[in-house]
């Protein structure tokens, strides 16, 4: 859109940010609780987030999934497997990561690569304002050019 002032031009930009913001906001929203928990699909992404979390510089790993365990004290309550990760350094220590501190690296990890990914998304968003709202460009007059022959 081409616009004839830079007033015209700032007052449109600047309700273009409102309307982009709200619509960020729903962006983001989308992005970290839908986006997110679809990306527990990608295999061994929960592995790496949680050795980058707790055993940075980790050569090696093993993990060992334990059996379906009841999650409370109800007996038709919710079931969950367990999960312990024993990473390996160079100097020969290990350190255990527990299944409480696996679960939550992996689940806030994946939510918050999700709401990255939303909030990079706004970020591009914010910026078309300044390529698609311009001030016209004047014309040349040619008779007032400094090469007229009048």
């Amino acid at each position: 859109m081409k616009l004839n002032s830079a007033k015209e031009v700032w007052i449109a930009r600047i309700i273009a940010w409102v309307v982009i913001a709200a619509l960020s906001c729903g962006i983001i929203f989308v992005t970290t609780f839908m986006l997110g928990p679809s990306l527990f699909v990608i295999p061994n992404l929960n592995d790496k987030i949680a050795l980058a979390v707790f055993c940075p510089g980790a050569e090696s790993s093993t993990t060992q999934e334990g059996a379906s365990v009841p999650t409370t004290s109800d007996p038709s309550g919710g079931y969950g497997h367990t999960v312990e990760v024993t990473c390996y350094f160079a100097d020969g220590s290990t350190k255990i990561i527990r299944n409480e501190q696996y679960a939550l690296a992996s689940i806030g990890g994946m939510f918050g690569i999700g709401g990255l990914i939303g909030i990079l998304v706004s970020i591009l968003l914010f910026t078309t304002p300044f390529f698609l709202i311009r001030k016209k460009k004047e014309k040349w007059n040619a008779d007032l050019s400094p090469h007229s022959s009048k």
